[in-house]
């Protein structure tokens, strides 16, 4: 099996391109490699790859920025996203698209989202996920959306390592303070790419939620990161009960693997004893 990767130097994508290069033939293709912007650079690299798998695990994440201008999310995001979908449009390639569970927006308070809620993204970043999703139902052949968040993992020396930077940030702090408010899903991308892997495997079609059991808010998630690296360190809640962000991210992005559990293919754990597997896994 051939299985392209896009953004393979973040967090998901590069973990994505180290285990399935284990068994597969894998190409993994970054910014430098592969402008997804460009549809002749990208025709031509799928192409010659062939793949039979497209994880498209590429992404504009920059959610403040995007509110002030939202082209750049829209031209990775949406255009990018057409264009890998244009150029496995003759073959029998399944596409796999990494969305966010925060597209689902404010229907909710507290309690997880399911599939079947109602998608009513509040910023223009989760907008542009909806829209790439849009955009993959309505020309892929073969396709998996997985929509998740919070994800964990990558090397200590990756920019938007969540828990590594959380440990920099109180190993000199004897107070840290954190959002009570937001809610989501801590999830393990070494979890995430052995379901991903198992779907594949599985022949799985459609779109479902993604993530670590057992929704957290952000204080209760960095008071375990904090926990588990055995810091002397207090995790306070921040006063007046959030941060304040230029994008209106919606205070709750938790979710239920729904989908997969009703279809018996839901493989993903807890997050708790995956956050202590990865933090022993860190050379600190």
């Amino acid at each position: 099996m051939k299985i392209l990767i896009t953004g393979a130097s973040g967090i998901l994508g590069k973990t994505l391109t180290e285990r399935l290069s284990k068994k597969y033939s894998v190409l993994g293709c970054d910014r430098n490699t592969l402008d997804i912007t460009s549809l002749k650079q990208t025709s031509d690299v799928v192409q010659q790859f062939d793949p039979d798998v497209l994880i498209h695990a590429a992404a504009y994440t920059n959610v403040e920025r995007a509110e002030e201008f939202p082209e750049e999310a829209i031209t990775i995001n949406v255009y990018g996203t057409l264009n890998l979908l244009e150029s496995i449009q003759m073959r029998n390639c399944l596409f796999i698209y990494i969305s966010s569970t925060g597209i689902y927006g404010l229907a909710k308070e507290n309690i997880p989202y399911t599939e079947y809620d109602a998608i009513v993204p509040t910023t223009q970043y989760h907008r542009s996920k909806y829209e790439g999703e849009l955009l993959v139902q309505q020309h892929a052949r073969r396709f998996l959306i997985l929509r998740t968040g919070w994800l964990f993992g990558g090397t200590i020396h990756q920019r938007k390592n969540f828990v590594y930077n959380r440990f920099l940030e109180a190993k000199d702090k004897t107070v840290l303070f954190a959002d009570p408010v937001q809610r989501g899903n801590p999830t393990y991308v070494v979890d995430f790419s052995n379901q991903i892997e198992h779907l594949i495997l599985n022949r799985t079609l459609g779109t479902y939620n993604c993530v670590s059991h057992d929704p957290a808010t952000r204080l209760e998630y960095i008071r375990e990161i904090i926990s588990i690296f055995g810091l002397n360190c207090e995790v306070r809640s921040i006063e007046g009960g959030k941060f304040q962000r230029i994008a209106p991210v919606s205070p709750n992005e938790s979710a239920l693997n729904y989908g997969l559990h009703l279809r018996g293919l839901n493989v993903m754990p807890s997050w708790q004893n995956s956050l202590r597997t990865y933090i022993k896994t860190l050379s600190i």
